[in-house]
């Protein structure tokens, strides 16, 4: 049974007992990500998750990883548009000392100048690192053309510029404004007693943290596409890497779990519907999939085909018009139904780890509306219908107002005005079938 309770200072704890193994997860879900930051704290979110783990009042450069280590345990953090993450995974005799560190690294964090610096250069590198892969400036771009105004158009690492800007002064602003209780969600999993939690939490995280309210970065609404968004760059790159999309709302909106299982019918995995008819029938594309994104505010629902530049025209049309039949017709029952069956799958196998179940439960309170959101859920997933597709589908993919990002080789044909042409073309016959 999971059991959720709340710290007279605002902390939101949630736990489930999992005794099968002598194992524990602890995870401290912090609500800000790099969309909460404004224009002069660009990075920080992510800079921060680099700096909590060097070093506390208690505990200096080093020693934070290591008494997780030395105990046989795991510590780390990610950081996402809507929110930052610290995780440990010990076994449970050594429970407490893993919360303790986890509490001391998110609550006191020393934030050392020298350290600061050094960070600053390896994130720095990582900016670097992630600009010498075509796929992950492709996929940037993307973003960029689809959140011209939301936050979600810059890249969650941040710019080199913005980075190396950032001063130890302005990282205790950042970390004061968003590190408090009430800004929290402590997920735990595992082998523990529950009086015993209750006791180390109450301990480790109660009380006056001494900070103001947390304030509310009012984040920008991205408006309505109302037309194209067509943005292309050429470089000397051997394969072309096209995205396009559309607009769908956030993970509260009741169409969530449709949209999730017309991404898996449209372009997950082998059988998928792009990859049978771009990849395996007509070898037009060397990948084709599709996903939908639905984070805290509006997000994408988007294919994104890698194809030579003499196959790329091509790859995209019949893209389009495997994704236009979809709005035409309904699926098969047996499709559906087989999709569903490998959501529920997936559910399961999350939680068959503690620290897969502990992601679980602080996704949900932190982020998609309450622990009960997730059996509302699957229970959506379950009661997904062909016709239900159909009209998703219709709704949501206007190939008018679509958005389409591409990173070309220099040679590839397909230009704006092509491109804009197959999309007309493709929405004005709205084809119910597909060519043999």
């Amino acid at each position: 049974m999971t059991v959720r309770y709340r710290l007279p200072n605002g902390l939101t704890v949630v736990f489930q007992q999992q005794r099968h193994a002598p194992v524990v997860a602890f995870q401290v879900w912090v609500k800000v990500g790099s969309a909460d930051e404004t224009a002069d704290e660009v990075g920080l979110a992510h800079l921060h998750e680099h700096m909590l783990f060097k070093g506390t009042a208690r505990r200096g450069l080093g020693e934070i990883a290591r008494s997780i280590e030395a105990h046989g345990g795991e510590i780390n953090a990610w950081t996402s548009f809507d929110q930052t993450v610290y995780h440990v995974v010990m076994a449970s005799r050594h429970a407490w000392q893993g919360l303790d560190v986890l509490a001391d690294a998110t609550r006191h964090s020393a934030f050392d100048a020298g350290e600061l610096g050094r960070e600053i250069e390896v994130v720095c590198e990582e900016i670097k690192r992630s600009l010498d892969m075509p796929s992950r400036r492709a996929s940037k771009a993307l973003f960029a053309e689809a959140f011209t105004t939301h936050p979600y158009g810059r890249p969650v690492i941040g710019f080199e510029e913005n980075v190396r800007a950032h001063t130890r002064d302005r990282v205790l602003g950042f970390y004061g404004k968003h590190y408090q209780p009430s800004n929290m969600v402590l997920s735990a999993v595992g082998d523990f007693d529950e009086a015993e939690l209750r006791k180390q939490v109450d301990a480790l995280f109660g009380g006056d943290w001494g900070r103001a309210p947390a304030t509310t970065f009012q984040r920008p609404a991205e408006p309505d596409f109302t037309s194209l968004r067509v943005g292309l760059t050429r470089e000397d790159v051997k394969d072309a890497h096209l995205h396009f999309g559309f607009q769908i709302p956030g993970v509260e909106h009741v169409d969530t779990a449709a949209l999730d299982v017309l991404a898996m019918v449209l372009g997950q995995g082998d059988a998928s519907r792009l990859s049978l008819e771009v990849r395996r029938k007509r070898a037009l594309a060397r990948d084709v999939n599709a996903w939908a994104w639905t984070p805290k505010d509006r997000g994408l629902f988007a294919a994104s085909i890698i194809a030579a530049p003499d196959t790329l025209e091509g790859a995209f049309e019949e893209s389009l018009r495997v994704m236009a039949t979809m709005t035409r017709v309904e699926a098969d029952a047996d499709e559906v139904e087989t999709v569903k069956s490998l959501i529920e799958a997936e559910a399961i196998y999350q939680r068959e780890t503690v620290q897969g179940l502990a992601r679980k439960l602080g996704y949900y309170e932190s982020m998609a509306g309450g622990l009960e959101r997730e059996a509302a859920y699957y229970e959506a997933v379950a009661q997904v219908t062909p016709a239900q597709l159909r009209e998703v589908a219709a709704r949501y993919f206007t190939f008018d107002r679509a958005v389409v990002s591409g990173l070309l080789p220099k040679a590839a044909a397909l230009d704006e005005a092509a491109l804009k042409a197959v999309l007309q073309r493709v929405a004005a016959e709205r084809p119910s079938t597909l060519p043999a």
